[in-house]
């Protein structure tokens, strides 16, 4: 069974990502845009010079545009482009355009364009939509001082946790082996703390940040966690301390009921696509009066958290690396966000 809660989120789009979809477009809108020029241009000659006006204007004039530049703006995106009407044109046109970007629905963006100052009106209006495949749409806005990236969509993000019978024997699955081996290489991972083996920052065009009141809302969707045979973690509470995460629950024995608490450190990190945690440490405080270390059984804890984690996305975006905190191409993340790195379809 799977528990589906929606937080707070804010997806950032790359620039690297927009250009591509922009040029895709261009190609497409402004040949319309020249040719619905000329037929206006022919509708206006005599009945009996229209066809042939067409024929020699199609023959003659073959439009192509490239972007040349997409520069972020706190109003919009700043769009050049170069028109050319015909192969090797001598008078090429430069414009240059403002696009701007709504939501429309709990999915959808409406992309609109007008002519900057003193520009040529190519295009005008609406141009064309897409969709964020994740979550429901609450607003866009474009972010010129945020690093690598150009739009933040804020939106309520789906986080499904597994919520399945989870077993209090320790299997050594692939996961396990793969955190096994490097928990004795500290940190986990120096050069990129979190990122997946042989994951390439080439294949980011998102990123995802999740702010600490959306992770402590998260708590109650965790469940109960076995920590072992007789002992459960239960009424889950998630925090954040400096770079990891921080889980804090009350430890009930199957006889004796509620004994005590326990606060497990975990550290985010991402494995096959998926956001994963990698438990540091584990103590428990018995009836408030003693506390100790409670490590033997961190790669059971570690086991059952990323079972329910697993799949967690529903596979609509794949999580190459996931930390605490802004980095050098998200700088506008909070301080106690977990931001997840990665990539996702953009349709």
């Amino acid at each position: 069974m799977d528990n589906t809660t929606s937080v707070n989120a804010t997806i950032y789009i790359t620039k690297g990502t927009l250009e591509p979809i922009f040029q895709s477009r261009i190609e497409q809108q402004v040949p319309v845009a020249v040719n619905g020029a000329i037929s206006n241009i022919v509708s206006k000659l005599p009945q009996r010079d229209q066809g042939w006006a067409t024929q020699m204007a199609s023959t003659l004039i073959q439009p192509s545009a490239s972007l040349t530049s997409l520069t972020t703006e706190q109003g919009g995106l700043a769009t050049s482009l170069h028109v050319t009407l015909y192969p090797g044109d001598p008078q090429p046109i430069d414009a240059n355009i403002l696009v701007t970007l709504r939501v429309i629905d709990s999915s959808t963006v409406q992309v609109s364009a007008k002519p900057l100052n003193g520009s040529p009106a190519l295009v005008a209006g609406p141009l064309t939509t897409f969709r964020i495949p994740i979550g429901q749409l609450k607003s866009i806005n474009t972010t010129p001082t945020c690093g690598a990236s150009a739009l933040a969509v804020r939106l309520l993000f789906p986080l499904s946790l597994a919520q399945g019978q989870a077993t209090t024997q320790v299997q050594q699955t692939a996961l396990n082996s793969f955190v096994s081996r490097n928990a004795a290489q500290q940190p986990l991972n120096q050069r990129h703390p979190g990122a997946v083996p042989g994951s390439s920052s080439t294949n980011t065009n998102f990123y995802v940040e999740l702010p600490a009141s959306s992770l402590a809302s998260m708590g109650d969707s965790v469940g109960n966690l076995p920590v072992s045979n007789s002992l459960t973690a239960e009424n889950i509470q998630i925090g954040v301390q400096g770079s990891n995460l921080l889980i804090n629950s009350d430890i009930y024995d199957s006889f004796l009921g509620k004994i005590g608490t326990a606060t497990t450190t975990v550290a985010p990190t991402a494995y096959g696509g998926n956001l994963t945690v990698h438990v540091l440490s584990t103590t428990i405080s018995i009836f408030g009066i003693f506390t100790f270390p409670y490590n033997t059984y961190n790669q059971q804890i570690e086991q059952t958290l990323n079972s329910k984690l697993n799949g967690a996305l529903g596979g609509k975006f794949y999580v190459a690396r996931a930390a605490i905190g802004p980095n050098a191409q998200l700088p506008c993340a909070a301080g106690d966000s977990l931001v997840l790195t990665g990539s996702a379809p953009l349709g």
